[in-house]
């Protein structure tokens, strides 16, 4: 028997935005409901990991159970029934491909998006989206700036990938949350803490430090920044 759904909840759920272009140009002209089901779980993917320029492969959708329990599968393959999906929309230049590897790898898919397109002309490709399945969403540092601090706009997305490369999630994390604790919701505040702490050293590990460190992040030397 099918779960029943209970509704939708106002309050600490996570949200993902869909392009209005994908109302207005695609859902009127999709009539496979396979197809609309795969292209909605691209797009809340790329959401959930904060990068539209994301590499899907046939393994990692294949990996999602609750997707693929969900679909309406005819008595084939598994992996060639996502693979003729995938093809499907590429025919509709929904999706993007790698071309043929030499090396017999997978073929990667992007979405046809800025970000993808960039990040089909790049190598290595991201393919990290089977961290992260409908079961199991993974947190991360754009789920936590979404939730905490303010919507996540495609420059906030940037900056938030740059500050993954330049400091430890741990930090990351653990800037946002002073933020909050302060009411300083803004990311050049979080920005101004992690180089602070690149310059200075922060292990993160002393708790009994960490009421002294808000007051500092407010009225010391960050207290400036958190009024403008």
């Amino acid at each position: 028997m099918k779960k029943i759904f209970n509704g939708f909840h106002e309050e600490g759920e996570r949200s993902t935005s869909i392009p209005d272009i994908f109302f207005r140009d695609l859902l009127p002209a999709i009539g496979d409901i396979n197809e609309l089901k795969l292209i909605l779980y691209v797009l809340w993917k790329a959401s959930a990991l904060g990068n539209s320029g994301i590499a899907f492969t046939v393994k990692a959708i294949l990996e999602d159970r609750l997707l693929m329990d969900g679909m309406d599968t005819p008595k084939m393959n598994e992996e060639v029934f996502i693979s003729d999906l995938l093809d499907a929309l590429c025919e509709k230049n929904i999706l993007l491909r790698t071309k043929e590897d030499p090396d017999g790898k997978p073929s990667r898919f992007f979405i046809n998006c800025p970000g993808g397109r960039t990040a089909l002309k790049e190598k290595p490709f991201d393919t990290s989206p089977a961290l992260t399945t409908l079961d199991a969403i993974q947190p991360n540092i754009f789920h936590l700036y979404e939730e905490n601090i303010g919507p996540l706009t495609p420059l906030i997305a940037d900056m938030l990938r740059d500050a993954e490369n330049n400091f430890p999630v741990k930090w990351i994390k653990e800037a946002i949350q002073i933020a909050v604790q302060n009411n300083v919701r803004r990311w050049r505040y979080i920005e101004s803490i992690l180089d602070r702490w690149q310059k200075e050293g922060r292990d993160g590990t002393d708790s009994k430090n960490n009421k002294e460190d808000y007051r500092r992040y407010i009225k010391g030397e960050y207290g400036e920044i958190g009024h403008h």
